[in-house]
């Protein structure tokens, strides 16, 4: 019982210890930001508990005891300020977010790719209106669905902020397998722009298919008719 209360009382400590090297050297020589720190932190805190658990058992019942409670305290003050800081910085991100949020503007976009059978769409219209607060969207998808959604907030932030970034994408010459079109509110609109290349378009599709796979499960679909096929692939060559 002393082996396992010790183990239990210093693993916070080897977590915390090892998060801290794990951002340190880990992630400096290249590995992934949050693998790196989490392998970090799971080894230290498995040696530091097996360490403490040793070393528990083989103290006096006394020692022990009190080795313990140090451990447990400095364990509890490390737990507190992980679950404060973790708190903390969720809020703050929550304002970050708000904070951008608030400053898009409604408008209308629409995406269009050659391949019929591109996944997770090869149309989408999507429009946000600020006034309602909505962010609905139709998409053909595969095999002939057609698809009426609503998108959530992160999703109309993350395409305004492609389009924006594909706005300083260079205009792509000769044959175009995607195109995009958009209409911010008080700007010109923007028709029938090639999207084939550039890290703009490409966050731009990215962000789109992101919001058709997390909301794909609330979305009402329905085989499309021949009259929304035709003005799907007029989209796509106009």
């Amino acid at each position: 019982m002393r082996a396992i209360a010790g183990a239990l009382s210093a693993a916070p400590i080897g977590f915390a210890a090892g998060a801290f090297l794990g951002g340190r050297y880990l992630v400096i020589q290249g590995g992934s930001p949050g693998s790196g720190i989490l392998l970090g932190a799971l080894v230290v805190a498995l040696l530091a508990a097996i360490a403490m658990g040793v070393v528990t058992a083989y103290l006096p019942p006394k020692p022990a005891r009190v080795t313990t409670i140090v451990a447990g305290g400095i364990s509890f003050a490390i737990l507190v300020y992980m679950v404060q800081d973790f708190v903390v910085h969720r809020v703050e991100r929550a304002r970050a977010f708000d904070a951008a949020y608030a400053r898009i503007p409604s408008f209308e976009l629409t995406l269009a790719s050659t391949d019929r059978q591109r996944r997770p769409f090869s149309v989408l219209h999507f429009k946000a209106d600020r006034q309602s607060d909505t962010r609905d969207y139709e998409a053909l998808r595969p095999k002939g669905w057609f698809c009426f959604g609503g998108g959530r907030p992160v999703d109309a932030l993350a395409l305004y902020q492609g389009i924006r970034a594909a706005e300083k994408d260079s205009i792509a010459d000769g044959a175009c397998g995607r195109r995009a079109t958009w209409r911010i509110a008080d700007e010109e609109p923007v028709t029938e722009r090639c999207a084939a290349e550039g890290d703009g378009f490409t966050a731009l599709f990215a962000a789109a298919d992101e919001m058709i796979d997390s909301t794909q499960r609330y979305a009402s679909c329905r085989q499309a008719t021949d009259l929304q096929l035709r003005q799907g692939t007029d989209t796509i060559e106009s």
